[in-house]
């Protein structure tokens, strides 16, 4: 990419880094500055994602003694030392600065973004609702019926869970998040019948695709395809300019592709070696006694 292009997309990364500190935030996540890095920890969970350290926001480069306090303030706090960043923000020199503090990489996901206004002097690709499948009608849930779907799926072996992992899916049954407009779960028929779920988190102008569900039966490439549809529809008719999502596999990433979503930079977390600190709660994903959706 020129220098125009590599600026747009450090933009863009830093409203996904944005939302999702906004949304640990909302799910009770303390922030705490340290030197150059920022310390988040949340104070009754131990799970991965909402204990970690992170560099500042709008830092170049941060040095391994400054990423070392940080994650010793983290183990103070009785969490296992990690840090988690956006590739395209910080220049791939720092993985090695990591290696060089004995972390090693815990996961490394792609994002895949689409920007309703375009990138790079390309407007973005046309999405509709008209590209349904004839077969196929979406509904907005926006009530308690949301919240007890959610609980459903969870218990249901006949559904496949995917999620993006770094914001947790909590399921619960409070509408406060619906309430609050950050939050929007849609239901995806099929010749009348559900066989599909969509949650996204909102913040300002990006919507974020926490989790998608789909029946086992009934996964298809083409109906996944669909549910990345309908996500990115709701979110722009909500007056959202942005929808990022997971690009777990190569066949993850070629569907939304197809859909317009750009790759663009990836989630990067690094971890001591000891499991020392880990607890059971972490590893079996719990929050404040809510569980939690499978995170990969």
């Amino acid at each position: 990419m020129d220098k125009a292009a590599i600026k747009e997309a450090r933009q863009i990364l830093r409203r996904v880094q944005d939302h999702l500190y906004q949304s640990h935030s909302n799910l009770g996540v303390q922030q705490e500055s340290v030197g150059l890095v920022d310390v988040f920890h949340h104070p009754e969970s131990t799970l991965a994602s909402l204990n970690y350290v992170a560099p500042r926001r709008k830092t170049a480069w941060i040095s391994g003694d400054m990423v070392q306090q940080g994650l010793d303030h983290l183990q103070g706090l009785q969490r296992t030392p990690r840090i988690q960043y956006i590739e395209g923000l910080f220049p791939p020199l720092f993985a090695r600065t990591l290696r060089d503090l004995n972390l090693v990489p815990e996961w490394e996901l792609p994002l895949m973004i689409y920007v309703k206004d375009g990138f790079n002097g390309h407007p973005a690709p046309s999405v509709t609702l008209d590209q349904l499948p004839l077969d196929v009608n979406i509904e907005i849930v926006n009530d308690q019926r949301g919240i007890e779907l959610w609980w459903y799926v969870w218990r249901n072996a006949y559904y496949d869970v995917l999620t993006l992992g770094v914001e947790p899916v909590v399921v619960g049954r409070d509408m406060a998040a619906l309430e609050m407009g950050r939050q929007m779960d849609i239901l995806l028929y099929r010749a009348g019948f559900p066989v599909g779920v969509v949650r996204m988190s909102i913040h300002e102008q990006t919507a974020h695709v926490v989790a998608l569900a789909l029946m086992k039966e009934a996964r298809t490439p083409e109906l996944l395809r669909t549910l990345y549809i309908a996500a990115a529809c709701t979110a722009l008719e909500r007056g959202c300019t942005m929808v990022y999502a997971p690009g777990m596999t190569e066949t993850d990433r070629r569907i939304c592709r197809e859909v317009g979503f750009l790759d663009i930079g990836s989630m990067v977390c690094f971890r001591a070696q000891s499991e020392t600190n880990d607890t059971l709660e972490e590893k079996h994903g719990y929050i404040m006694g809510q569980p939690i959706l499978a995170l990969r």
